[in-house]
């Protein structure tokens, strides 16, 4: 897994701000004709010090561990 990009955020109620790392992997799928396809893959978002995000709209976040909802700025 690659990380691809970080970005800041900010928590929607606290204002905390936090960094977010987005790593992605891909797909290698090979063809018939003997070639090899790199296809995206899933993209996963922590904070900087590890703790999990799940999204739940675009630029928007959940942290996992507590709950807080961020959005990125």
């Amino acid at each position: 897994m690659d990380l691809a990009e970080k970005f800041d955020a900010k928590g929607k109620e606290t204002g905390n701000a936090y960094h977010v790392e987005c790593y992605k992997d891909s797909i290698e799928r090979a063809a018939a004709n003997g070639t090899v396809a790199s296809l995206p893959g899933r993209e996963i978002y922590k904070l900087a010090d590890g703790r999990a995000l799940t999204p739940y709209a675009e630029g928007k976040f959940v942290i996992d561990l507590t709950g807080e909802k961020i959005v990125r700025v």
